[in-house]
């Protein structure tokens, strides 16, 4: 018996719709990697009510008012330096891998 996929469909598309409304207002999607700029030091956070800052390492919380910039999917201009700043996926750690399943013989 198939059970229809159409709630799971409507879920998805309500969740993009919040997240748009979200980015809308500054906030932070949940939906890619914060961005740092290796050039400048200019990094991204987000503060405990949820929004979308930029700041410096040595001024955490302190919000500068900038925004990087996505140019194309992954990629971001830094608004200070100029730089181009690839988004990079989280690595697995060691809790994230999946275990390894025994053969049977």
């Amino acid at each position: 018996m198939k059970k229809s996929l159409e709630p799971l469909r409507l879920l998805a598309g309500q969740l993009a719709v919040l997240q748009a409304e979200a980015r809308a207002l500054g906030m932070f999607a949940g939906d890619r990697e914060l961005v740092a700029c290796p050039r400048c030091g200019l990094m991204e956070d987000v503060t405990f009510t949820g929004l979308l800052i930029t700041c410096r390492a040595s001024a955490l919380g302190e919000d500068t008012g900038l925004r990087f910039e996505e140019i194309q999917a992954g990629k971001f201009r830094c608004p200070k330096c100029g730089g181009i700043v690839t988004e990079t996926p989280e690595k697995p750690t060691a809790k994230t891998k999946p275990a390894k399943r025994k053969s049977r013989k």
